[in-house]
């Protein structure tokens, strides 16, 4: 136990004296107070003392301290060691990381916590001393998870290596793991070509970091690699293969398993193209479902996120998008700032193919958002709606959390928008200007009750106004 002026302090409280800075009972002023008197904390400077409480590297006396020195001053120390070699000589293609993370002082804390608590900051320093390589497959050889996926993108923001799909090599790795142990050759190599042509190749955006570090088109795509695997050896267990499996055993294969065998389609018809089967398989068709929602109700919920200034800025915009235009929260988060086009007052979106004018009210709002997304440094915000983590937009959950909470139910309101404006354009112009395929525009026209079978005809009848 220790005392000041005869008050009895734990070593906690003690130490937090020591080293976080509060406001000075006597002179007001923020900065480290280690001396308690009868009216509180106490500056050095009040108390006369000079012994304690500032950074013995830079003297400041307002920023909290690690031991004698305070966090910035003891980031880049520790920065430093973990991008040397045993011998203490920095690793020139990581100092393009320390400058990264050094780019803001006010982050000092936030770095120090990842080097001494994040199990990726051992990779790193491997890396340095030359246990592994610096590249993505060798984190992605790493458990999955948010220290991962976070290393990545620290890699790729900084410029240490260049930009690729994570979740692709991270697929491709858990690929050469999982096909290895396959007893079955034939069937290693019929995976090994279907994942190399058909699956792998769905993740085709490089500059694409993934809004969460197990991405969900990265589970199905692993769900149903092993979906096809578990047919194939049932199908050796029974000795048969593709070609001589009849379409009632597979039919019933699929019967029994539900909704993971409806999910055999794209491999089956693969399959079939390359003239290893004849088996048939229909893809499941979706339900569009009810609305849930008034339109009433749909445009109440837009005044209210247009004039609620208690709601972030990011929660307002995205949600509007997704009330006004029915656009997937998924595609709202993952907006790029290069489909945003600024002529003078005017503000256009692309979420299609077609830009779209916005209403004054919300290009005003999404103006403000992207004055709000400064970068410095090396940093290359690319999204609109910058997430909290290096190189990642935000999560759905983000925007999705904070209207439930508020009573907008953004799946009712994106039905209601979609009907809508489904009776008032054309499939075809519908899906250039949403970015949704004429498949989906032509369900929704359906839906909605409106025919538009005479579209084209009046489009080329019809003369100028």
């Amino acid at each position: 136990m220790t005392r000041k002026e005869d008050t009895p302090l734990c070593m906690r409280c003690y130490q937090s004296l020591r080293k976080r800075p509060r406001t000075c009972s006597r002179c007001g002023e923020y900065r480290i107070a280690p001396y308690l008197r009868q009216e509180g904390p106490v500056c050095p400077h009040c108390a006369n003392q000079f012994d304690l409480g500032q950074c013995a590297g830079c003297g400041n006396d307002q920023r909290p301290l690690q031991g004698n020195y305070c966090t910035i001053c003891v980031a880049p120390r520790l920065l430093r060691i973990l991008i040397s070699d045993d011998e203490g000589t920095t690793h020139p293609q990581l100092t393009a990381l320390e400058h990264y993370l050094l780019r803001n002082p006010e982050n000092a804390d936030a770095v120090i916590s990842w080097i001494r608590r994040s199990p990726m900051a051992r990779v790193v320093h491997d890396m340095a001393t030359g246990h592994a390589p610096i590249s993505l497959r060798a984190i992605a050889g790493h458990r999955a998870g948010g220290a991962t996926g976070y290393l990545a993108a620290l890699l790729m923001e900084s410029g240490v290596v260049p930009t690729e799909n994570f979740d692709r090599i991270r697929l491709e790795v858990w690929e050469e793991e999982y096909f290895a142990a396959l007893p079955n050759l034939a069937n290693r190599s019929l995976l090994k070509q279907y994942a190399a042509w058909i699956v792998n190749p769905r993740f085709v955006d490089a500059a694409h970091l993934g809004t969460t570090d197990e991405s969900l088109r990265h589970r199905q795509s692993k769900a149903h690699l092993i979906a096809v695997c578990n047919l194939l050896d049932t199908l050796n267990d029974r000795g048969l293969d593709l070609g001589t499996v009849p379409q009632r055993t597979f039919d019933d294969y699929v019967a029994t398993r539900g909704r993971a065998g409806k999910q055999l389609t794209p491999f089956i018809r693969w399959a079939g193209a390359q003239g290893l089967t004849r088996l048939r398989s229909e893809y499941l068709k979706s339900s569009l479902g009810t609305s849930g929602a008034t339109e009433d109700e749909r445009w109440a919920w837009a005044k209210d996120l247009l004039t609620s200034e208690d709601l972030r800025l990011e929660v307002r915009v995205g949600g509007l998008l997704a009330i006004i235009y029915g656009t997937a929260l998924t595609r709202v988060v993952s907006l790029r700032r290069d489909a945003v086009t600024l002529e003078g007052d005017t503000i256009y979106l692309s979420l299609g193919t077609e830009p779209i004018k916005l209403p004054s009210a919300l290009g005003a709002l999404l103006r403000r958002l992207l004055d709000s997304g400064t970068t410095s440094g090396r940093e290359s915000n690319i999204w609109i709606f910058k997430g909290r983590r290096a190189g990642r937009h935000l999560t759905t959950a983000t925007i999705r959390g904070p209207l439930a909470r508020r009573g907008i139910s953004l799946r009712a309101a994106r039905n209601v928008a979609l009907m809508s404006l489904a009776r008032d354009l054309p499939p075809s112009v519908l899906a250039e200007l949403l970015g949704i395929s004429v498949y989906a525009a032509e369900r929704w026209s359906a839906h909605s009750g409106h025919d538009w079978t005479d579209y084209p005809r009046v489009r080329l009848t019809t003369g100028p106004i």
